[in-house]
């Protein structure tokens, strides 16, 4: 393998050259390091970068590989971490001054098992905090920059996850979506975000809330990439009590050979705001040459309510339960759209509460009849492109309508739990990526990633690169 080529390289390619022993976990490593190095300063993608105990993880893949060991399937392939999972000796910050420091003893599940697979892991990204924006910015540092233009939001709440991948940085990584955090930077960005079922990844240790609506879930930039991080990371764990037995499948080996055949539903809207033209033509063109290769298409009507009130409850309700103690010093420390979230979440009366969570199985049961009749569901993924941001605070200047309404889209599944992946559809004429979500029902994660394949096959992208 061409070193040169390293950083923007598959990750099934990096792997399969690791046990063909065409190149060393630590040749991998520090191409990534490097381009991490050249990249970072300007993107800021990355928290920390654990740049001695990575190559302590690569030495001893090559020891263990030069001994007769067999390497895993995500041998020497560089990985990124959300700054809210557990990786033991890392800090666990997720964005926040209050967590600033704070050390994990020791890895959450997905992480161990990224480790028994031979990844390696390169750092935390860094997210906004606690996850409550879908944008970059956070009070621990300067804002993560989409790689694609530095004057454009690279979403959130896995921002760095995703600008990392981009970039070229890492081959892949983790993110967590309570609303779209994975599946917004992914459209921003230009890659593949699959919020597995929830429940799908184990995703702990957790305090209190998030578990309701909130997945752990692969990023990379493909989706049979992202399919070979799922197969890794999923299975049940006790630890985790929402956490689902396997699905028996290979989601690798589903993702290489796609589907030819099949009923989708597409939704260019499904609520109260409709997508932007710019958006909505490259995810129409994607679906139109899905139809004419023989999948049967049939383009629904917005059938859902507006649901961002419902959303915003069970989303700030879990928000209070998680970080409420700190209200106090977050006053002090915190954006202030956040305490305002907290202090929602706060006033939220029983009766909300339940009023929100029958919305919540009323969007259930309209999802359960439609997929009586469609495998899967297309739709933009965003209803905007990347939203513009100040360049000196990463903070959109968006009107405040938007700030929740572009992903309208992504949030009511993770009302219901079902699985949804983001790929990159093309770019607009500014060349913004733009991203086309395909939803299938719950559990099917297999289904699901395997429609991905088939449209990523049709949209004319090509792994195009940003210019950073």
């Amino acid at each position: 393998m061409d070193l040169d080529a390293i950083p923007f390289a598959s990750a099934r390619e990096i792997a399969a050259a690791v046990r063909a022993g065409q190149v060393s976990a630590r040749e991998v490593l520090e191409a990534s390091l490097e381009r991490i190095a050249a990249t970072d300063v300007h993107l800021r993608a990355f928290r920390h970068v654990d740049a001695a105990g990575a190559r302590s993880t690569a030495a001893a893949l090559d020891e263990a590989h030069a001994g007769g060991a067999t390497p895993g399937p995500l041998a020497g392939v560089p990985v990124a971490v959300k700054e809210q999972v557990a990786v033991a000796g890392l800090p666990r910050e997720a964005g926040s001054l209050l967590l600033q420091g704070n050390i994990e003893a020791s890895d959450g599940p997905a992480v161990a098992r990224l480790r028994a697979a031979g990844a390696v892991i390169v750092g935390m990204t860094a997210m906004p905090e606690f996850g409550h924006l879908a944008f970059g910015h956070s009070p621990l540092g300067p804002a993560t920059r989409n790689p694609w233009s530095a004057g454009h939001t690279p979403g959130g709440s896995s921002s760095g996850s995703a600008a990392a991948l981009a970039a070229g940085q890492v081959a892949l990584a983790l993110g967590t979506d309570g609303g779209g955090s994975i599946r917004i930077p992914a459209a921003c960005c230009g890659v593949v975000g699959h919020k597995p079922t929830l429940g799908r990844v184990p995703h702990a240790p957790l305090r209190h809330g998030f578990a309701p609506m909130s997945h752990l879930g692969p990023m990379a930039r493909s989706v049979a990439d992202t399919a070979l991080l799922l197969d890794v990371i999923a299975a049940q764990v006790h630890a985790d009590p929402a956490s689902l037995p396997a699905e028996g499948v290979s989601y690798a080996e589903i993702a290489s050979h796609p589907p030819t055949s099949g009923r989708i539903a597409w939704a260019p809207q499904f609520g109260q705001a409709e997508a932007d033209p710019e958006v909505l033509g490259p995810c129409r063109a994607a679906v139109a040459a899905l139809a004419d290769d023989g999948f049967e298409v049939t383009e629904i009507d917005p059938f859902l309510g507006d649901w961002i009130e419902s959303w915003a409850t069970l989303f700030d309700v879990s928000l209070a339960l998680n970080v409420g103690d700190r209200l106090d010093a977050m006053r002090r420390v915190s954006d202030a759209t956040l305490v305002a979230r907290v202090e929602h979440g706060h006033r939220i009366s029983a009766t909300e509460y339940l009023a929100a969570e029958a919305d919540r199985r009323e969007v259930w049961a309209a999802f359960e009849r439609l997929y009586q009749d469609f495998d899967v569901v297309m739709t933009p993924a965003l209803l905007q492109p990347p939203l513009p941001v100040n360049p000196g605070t990463g903070v959109t200047d968006a009107p405040d309508s938007w700030v929740e309404r572009w992903f309208q889209h992504m949030y009511p599944f993770n009302m219901t739990g079902q699985p949804a992946v983001s790929i990159p559809a093309g770019l607009t004429a500014d060349g913004l990526p733009i991203g086309l979500q395909v939803v299938g029902p719950r559990l099917a994660d297999g289904v699901t990633l395997g429609f991905a394949a088939a449209a990523e096959q049709r949209t004319g992208w090509d792994a195009a690169q940003p210019s950073i």
